[in-house]
């Protein structure tokens, strides 16, 4: 795996366990439902781009921190899926 990977990978076990601290067991369990497959680049992070969607939709109302944790981890997500120069697209 490429260090990029697993930054994003750690990144998400933090934002599970900080969802798990502030009594979001259910959005940490989808959270870590996706982590625990083993996805290849581009389909692994577009499975935990939508985990991050369904999370943030469910807790932005009553946990603003968590939130803002989840919507930060999605757009580091998208951001490592947007093709670089010359890149072809990922799927």
């Amino acid at each position: 795996m490429t260090k990029v990977h697993d930054d994003t990978v750690r990144a998400a076990h933090r934002v599970a366990d900080t969802l798990d601290r502030r009594g979001h067991a259910g959005q940490a369990r989808d959270v870590r439902a996706v982590l625990e497959r083993n996805h290849a680049g581009s389909i692994f992070l577009t499975a935990l781009r939508d985990v991050c969607q369904v999370v943030l939709t469910a807790i932005e109302a009553i946990d603003p921190v968590c939130a803002t944790m989840v919507e930060e981890l999605r757009l580091e997500v998208d951001m490592r899926l947007q093709p670089g120069p010359g890149s072809p697209p990922n799927p």
